[in-house]
């Protein structure tokens, strides 16, 4: 295992639910599995920053008494509070994922934050009316729309000497000090030649496939979450990286219809959610025929699933590589590299 140099404090982001209990506004985690809230008031793996920036907004909203949301009722103000961290830069942005679109405290609350807390450089709104059917899927916190309500509505890092925007609900590994080892990682896995077509499937904010770009005679990027693809397309024009292509939709669909196309890819790299890779996917990648696929997944038991798939179409696994992304957690990132069998 290739193991993380920081154990403690090395997290740029955390989103937490925000609720009451016993009369008072808390913030904190659900227990594993359960809808038990857990209210915390310190946070060992967050960026010392980020955890006083949420402890921070956390005081504010109790000295105003704003109203923390209730999942049962569906009622209530404050549903989340996300602080995001630059690894590069130390610049921050705090989202308050609400239940309503507007709120009379919204000033007071802005107000306060920037007189208190300045090495924040933006505030945004993120909307969610939504009830929960799971308080405990991550993919159901954030609503549609980010309204930026004060300052800068991003952070940047910077990766061998490229800047990448990175807004609130895109995907950035929130491990720093592990950042740069995945980026070489998975550059290596992939083995890149300078006529290969390289397909960068759930690519976030197009820090692989940027990356790569100059290696390679064009890559294709593909996200689902239209804010990241956004993401993507600026880092690329921030960048002048002019070889690479963005398409936003299902990455299954997008995929198959690149090989109904007849259109092939001499590498795909893809970094799924936890729920892992469709077979609709692994049948499309399969048909477009690659030399290498570099498969990342946060998730063991999705990965061996769609290894197994991907044996039974004609790819073994010829690497497998785990990477600590997330110490103190029993969470681990593993790479791997698919070949068509001999």
């Amino acid at each position: 295992v290739i193991p993380s140099p920081k154990k403690l404090t090395y997290r740029n982001e955390l989103v937490l639910p925000v609720r009451e209990i016993n009369g008072q506004l808390e913030v904190g985690f659900y227990e594993p599995r359960t809808a038990k809230f857990i209210p915390l008031n310190s946070y060992l793996i967050a960026n010392e920053n980020v955890a006083q920036a949420i402890l921070g907004v956390r005081d504010i909203l109790r000295k105003l008494k704003v109203s923390a949301y209730n999942p049962e009722t569906n009622t209530g103000f404050i549903r989340d509070i996300d602080v995001r961290r630059s690894h590069s830069n130390n610049g921050m942005i705090v989202t308050l994922v609400t239940h309503e679109n507007d709120h009379y405290d919204l000033p007071e609350i802005v107000g306060l934050v920037t007189q208190t807390m300045h090495n924040i450089n933006g505030i945004v709104l993120n909307y969610n009316p939504h009830k929960p059917t799971d308080v405990t899927d991550s993919e159901q916190i954030f609503g549609k729309s980010n309204i930026p309500i004060w300052g800068d509505d991003y952070v940047e890092d910077t990766i061998n000497d490229m800047t990448f925007k990175v807004s609130p609900k895109s995907f950035f590994q929130a491990n720093g000090s592990q950042l740069q080892t995945i980026m070489d990682l998975a550059l290596n896995l992939a083995d890149l030649h300078p006529d290969d077509k390289l397909i960068d499937a759930y690519c976030g904010v197009g820090t692989l496939g940027l990356l790569a770009a100059k290696d390679v005679a064009s890559v294709r990027g593909i996200e689902n979450a239209q804010v990241t693809i956004e993401d993507a397309r600026a880092n690329a024009k921030k960048n002048k990286i002019d070889n690479i292509t963005f398409y936003n939709g299902s990455v299954e669909q997008i995929l198959a219809r690149f090989a109904k196309n007849g259109e092939n890819a001499d590498v795909i790299i893809t970094a799924p959610p936890v729920k892992g890779l469709s077979q609709g996917f692994i049948d499309a990648a399969v048909e477009m025929k690659p030399r290498r696929i570099v498969y990342g997944s946060a998730n063991p038991d999705t990965m061996v699933r769609d290894l197994k798939r991907f044996k039974n179409s004609g790819y073994t696994t010829s690497k497998l590589l785990p990477i600590d992304t997330s110490p103190q957690t029993p969470d681990l990132k593993c790479f791997c590299v698919l070949t068509p069998a001999k």
